[in-house]
C-alpha cells in the first residue's frame, strides 16, 4: 500500500508542476530565468516526440503513450518492491507521460517552453519531459544497482 501511495503522490506532484507551468509559462514571449543558462519562451508547440521525431504524428503518439503507460503499470504490478526510490521514479515517468498525453489530447500538440541558453541546439522541452528523463534514469539506477540487494535482516 505504501508503494501505491508514493506513486500516486509522485504522479500528482508531477502533474501539478507540469500543467501549472504550462498554463502560466507557455504564453510568455521570452523570459530569461537564469542568465546564460535557462530561458522561458513559447516555441509554438511540438506535434512530435523528443528531438522533433515523428513530427505531425499526434494520433500515433497518443496511441503509443497509452500503450506505454499500460505496459509500465503491468511492469509495476510484477515489480515486487516497496522501495521509495523505485516508487518515485515510477511516479515521475507516469506523471510526465500523462502530462504530455494531456496536451496531445486537449490541444493536439505538447507545450514546450524551456530553452537551454548554453546549448542552443538542444530541443525545447517542458517539465513533463524533465520528470520523464529523471524518472527513467532513477529507474535504471534502481534496476541496475538496487533491486538485487537484500536487506541485512533477510536470510
Amino acid at each position: 500500500m505504501k508503494k501505491w501511495i508514493t506513486i500516486v503522490v509522485s504522479i500528482i506532484c508531477v502533474l501539478v508542476v507540469d500543467l501549472t507551468a504550462k498554463h502560466f509559462l507557455f504564453e510568455v514571449e521570452y523570459f530569461n530565468l537564469i542568465p546564460n543558462v535557462i530561458s522561458i519562451a513559447t516555441n509554438g508547440g511540438n506535434t512530435g516526440a523528443a528531438f522533433g521525431i515523428m513530427s505531425g504524428s499526434t494520433l500515433t503518439l497518443i496511441i503509443v503513450s497509452f500503450v506505454l503507460i499500460v505496459a509500465l503499470f503491468i511492469f509495476n504490478y510484477f515489480m515486487k518492491t516497496d522501495s521509495i526510490f523505485y516508487s518515485i521514479s515510477f511516479g515521475f515517468i507516469i506523471g510526465g507521460a500523462i502530462g504530455n498525453l494531456y496536451d496531445r489530447l486537449a490541444l493536439g500538440y505538447v507545450r514546450d517552453f524551456i530553452f537551454l541558453d548554453f546549448w542552443p541546439s538542444f530541443p525545447v522541452f517542458n517539465f513533463a519531459d524533465s520528470f520523464l528523463c529523471v524518472g527513467a534514469v532513477m529507474l535504471a539506477i534502481f534496476i541496475l544497482f538496487m533491486s538485487g540487494k537484500k536487506k541485512k535482516n533477510d536470510t
